[in-house]
């Protein structure tokens, strides 16, 4: 056996494995106070890459179920306003039926119509204003298409028929310093709004209320138009995509259609007509019996999507609640394991500390060979 002053091997081989001991107990201190047995990418480099595309898919999937959430509070909110239109239908049918025997006088009937007229309007109104935030619910989106006179080099900037009825209109324009423009609409109503022609880049709006069509002019209104000149308004429907997963494709997105809830005749209860006599009543009881039967399909197709998105959710929970699952096995730390190493490694140190106390002293043991 060498004995060696300059050199402690003891000292040192003691201070090595000290440094383990410290390590570990330092690495189990970590993971007892972070909850995380990874928390860096050298704790384990695969493990961590898994944990974080699971924790991504979890987020991705928790906000999901956000979007069903909403989904179906959009949706209700639609229903609600289509179970008050249900009530006007109602309402209707009663009139009509009245109107339609000879126990009423015209004076009745006339004041029935009236009452009818306003429950149209209503319907309308219902439409119009049924809302989830500032999304229009009931009021499918019109399409237009215009014909080739209707340019913004002729004066016409653009054209707004969210609020027309569905058919063919003409839009004649008598241009100068002031800009007379008459619409035409598929059942023969006219109406004529003058507008003082706008300079430079400012434009004016023409609203032909009693059609639903606005017309922005600007200022190149100098021409008249007469041919070409034709607006085809198709009805619209709302067209509703929702976004319930993680991946951008069709079995992560549910689309619910509901249908525009307007009361005129080119919408889904195409109400036409009125009851302001016995023949004209009778006719109105079919379109009505119609109205409710188109909107008892609508609104069965509103329950079917609530319904197909319910099941979404429920397979959508379940399937964050294993995403979490999975994170957790990789990432999370065993507390029992970790206590357990920790108290094993300051064990561990509290010896090695002794130890390294006695290897110190070894090379005073050499000093006694000299006396």
């Amino acid at each position: 056996m060498a004995f060696r002053i300059a050199t402690n091997v003891a000292s040192l081989n003691t201070q090595r494995w000290l440094s383990v001991a410290n390590a570990g107990m330092s690495k189990a201190l970590e993971r007892l106070s972070s909850g995380y047995k990874i928390n860096k990418a050298a704790d384990d480099a695969a493990g961590i890459g898994i944990a974080t595309k699971l924790n991504v898919k979890a987020a991705s999937v928790a906000k999901a179920i956000d979007n069903g959430n909403q989904a179906i509070a959009m949706l209700q909110t639609a229903e609600s306003g289509i179970d008050q239109i249900k009530n006007i239908l109602t309402r209707l049918k009663e009139l009509a039926t009245q109107a339609a025997s000879d126990n009423v006088t015209s004076d009745d009937r006339a004041a029935l119509n009236q009452e009818r007229q306003q429950l149209e309007a209503e319907i309308n109104k219902i439409a119009e204003n049924t809302k989830y935030g500032a999304t229009q619910l009931l009021k499918g989106a019109n399409s237009g298409t215009y014909g080739g006179s209707l340019t913004v080099g002729n004066g016409i900037s653009g054209i707004d028929v969210s609020s027309a009825a569905a058919g063919t209109y003409t839009l004649t324009v008598s241009g100068g310093a002031t800009v007379t423009l008459t619409l035409q609409g598929p059942n023969s109503t006219t109406q004529t709004v003058t507008v003082t022609r706008p300079s430079n880049f400012d434009t004016v709006i023409a609203n032909f209320s009693n059609l639903g069509i606005k017309v922005t002019v600007n200022a190149s209104a100098s021409v008249n138009i007469t041919s070409n000149n034709t607006i085809t308004v198709a009805a619209g429907s709302s067209s509703f995509d929702f976004q319930l997963g993680d991946i951008n494709n069709q079995s992560d997105q549910i689309s619910v259609d509901i249908s525009n809830f307007r009361a005129d005749s080119s919408h889904v209860l195409n109400l036409s007509g009125d009851i302001s006599s016995k023949t004209n009543a009778q006719t109105y009881l079919t379109t009505i019996d119609t109205a409710i039967k188109n909107l008892n399909t609508e609104r069965g197709k509103i329950g079917a999507a609530q319904n197909q998105i319910s099941y979404h959710l429920a397979n959508l929970e379940a399937m964050y609640e294993n995403t979490r699952a999975a994170e957790s096995t990789i990432k999370d730390a065993d507390f029992a394991a970790e206590m357990a190493n920790f108290t094993k490694f300051q064990i561990v140190t509290q010896s090695g500390v002794a130890m390294l106390a006695q290897a110190n002293q070894l090379p005073q043991l050499i000093l006694s060979l000299m006396r």
